[in-house]
């Protein structure tokens, strides 16, 4: 029998539960119902960066429909464009993207992390979790 090491086991578990929840993850983020009833939050952690630190981008897709939705969600991080300059700061895992079907109800996360490159100043970032139907999010950005 092969064990399998803590560290791995606990990254599984987190990526196996983050990726399906009835849970909201981001309550006080930015809100917008995209399509066919599903609403996408994010939130970014600080919600006011400095110039030059690490930010945590966390995106939520919540099912608020009286049936079924079947999705594209983002995996191994977010699909991210704007005015904003954000540095990618770590490797990432290969994976593209995952189909599931959201009940109603049911909530898909994604996550990134980037250090702000951009000097102070207020910005636009745009968020994309969900390749289908594909659907981006405006978020304000104030760095600091």
């Amino acid at each position: 029998m092969r064990l399998i090491h803590p560290v791995t086991a606990v990254a599984l578990l987190s990526g196996i539960l983050g990726c399906r929840s009835t849970e909201s993850f981001a309550p006080g983020g930015l809100r917008q119902v995209t399509v066919q009833g599903l609403e996408q939050t994010v939130q970014l952690t600080p919600a006011q960066p400095d110039s030059g630190q690490e930010v945590h981008i966390l995106s939520v897709v919540t099912n608020r429909s009286a049936g079924p939705v079947a999705v594209e969600s983002r995996i191994c991080g977010l699909d991210l464009a704007g005015n904003v300059a954000l540095v990618m700061n770590y490797v990432r895992c290969a994976g593209y993207s995952q189909s599931v079907v959201l009940a109603p109800g049911d909530s898909v996360t994604g996550s990134d992390m980037r250090v702000v490159s951009s000097p102070p100043g207020s910005y636009t970032l745009l968020v994309r979790q969900l390749v289908q139907p594909s659907a981006w999010v405006e978020v304000p950005v104030v760095v600091h």
